[in-house]
């Protein structure tokens, strides 16, 4: 599938939704926040990605949208906007103009900074009267200190919350890229599990996992193996570090399609496993067997959690302890509900989850089990497909 065509019509379907389904309460929103601004074009922007501080946002309406971006994404935006008007480009950068194509400096008007191009592009979209929503926690959050000043004396509304909110239902098409997302996944860890022989190093393993998911036409934002006693360190980058026989082998690992993420984990290990990594690894199971029993609408976060801890703890691991068990997955790969203890949040139909178990002893090892998943009415859509048994290879 051409992803980014259909991601064009995807992003409008999205505004439709959100400005005619949504009690916004605003005519046109401006999205400072890197997702949201996604989720309103359909475009993720490698400047924001590698340029730390790198400012720009979208000004959208149910109908139209245009970007503000720095003059060097300028270029890569105007794959996803209605032609080059669209763009209010700032600072300096240099494209040249074969015969036949736009010159950026002529159709794309520049701008001295980001404040002068963010008021042009409000200034363009809006309507007089029309209510303005910021993407943003609080208005006094100096990103849009210009534009409250030149809104005076209209008050704008934060459309933060509302836009949160909407990202948690996700859409056929959006469910569509983080199945492919999640199946590039599987098939590193399936690869991983043919090829797995004592002497490889962590490294080569990441290896073979970023392969698969740049194959399938993804970004690798998240690969996590680790292995021995260094299994036991979450979210830790591998290493030259060769792998023994009879160790765990922890990979937890995420990418990123048409900018909607995967995040999911297993656990191998070489030869047949002692009755100790038996033992632990069998109770993680049961109590992410339990957590997916329990899935559906309405079901609170706190309950989720409580009862798949106390499950891991009956079935093998005494003093288990999370600080979580699972998070919203979409166009960040950690988002809204966390399931965790005193989280009050009941899940709703379409949303998707990563639910997990893992376990970490420091000097020992770790083991995780980690699936992601659609919530239903009565009960959930299974996104990750491989098996949950630990790999022995």
């Amino acid at each position: 599938m051409n992803f980014r065509q259909d991601g064009l019509a995807l992003a409008a379907e999205r505004r439709t939704r959100f400005f005619r389904q949504t009690a916004v309460g605003a005519d046109v929103v401006v999205a400072f926040q890197p997702a949201n601004r996604g989720y309103l074009t359909g475009y993720f922007s490698m400047a924001q990605d590698i340029v730390p501080g790198y400012r720009s946002a979208a000004v959208a309406t149910a109908s139209k949208v245009v970007l503000v971006t720095g003059a060097a994404d300028a270029g890569p935006a105007l794959e996803w906007v209605d032609g080059p008007d669209a763009i209010f480009r700032y600072g300096t950068f240099y494209f040249e103009a074969a015969a036949g194509q736009p010159d950026l400096d002529a159709v794309c008007r520049p701008y001295p900074d980001f404040d002068a191009a963010l008021v042009a592009a409000v200034d363009a979209v809006s309507r007089p009267g029309d209510t303005i929503g910021l993407d943003l926690a609080s208005m006094h959050d100096p990103m849009a200190a210009p534009l409250l000043e030149r809104l005076q004396p209209l008050q704008p509304v934060s459309v933060f919350a509302a836009l949160t909110e909407a990202r948690r239902i996700k859409l056929p098409g959006e469910l569509e890229r983080i199945r492919h997302a999640t199946k590039l996944v599987e098939l590193g860890l399936e690869t991983v599990r043919t090829m797995l022989r004592p002497g490889m190093t962590e490294a080569e393993i990441a290896a073979i996992m970023t392969a698969e998911m740049a194959a399938g036409g993804a970004r690798a934002y998240l690969v996590s193996v680790t292995s021995g006693p260094r299994s036991a360190l979450a979210d830790a980058y591998p290493t030259g570090r060769e792998i023994g026989r009879g160790e765990l082998l922890r990979i937890d690992a995420g990418c990123v399609v048409d900018g909607f993420c995967s995040d999911m984990a297993r656990t191998f290990v070489i030869g047949e496993p002692d009755a100790l990594i038996a033992r632990r690894h069998g109770a993680i199971v049961q109590g992410l067997h339990r957590e997916l029993e329990l899935v559906r609408a309405g079901v609170c976060a706190d309950r989720l959690f409580r009862e798949t801890i106390e499950t891991v703890r009956r079935h093998g691991i005494p003093d288990y302890r999370r600080h979580h068990c699972g998070h919203g997955l979409g166009i960040g790969g950690y988002e809204m509900p966390i399931i965790a203890a005193g989280v009050e949040t009941r899940l709703q139909a379409g949303m998707c989850l990563s639910v997990e178990t893992p376990f970490y002893e420091i000097g020992w090892g770790g083991m995780m089990i980690e699936d992601t998943i659609m919530v239903t009415e009565t009960g959930y859509e299974p996104i990750t497909t491989i098996s949950r048994e630990l790999f022995v290879c």
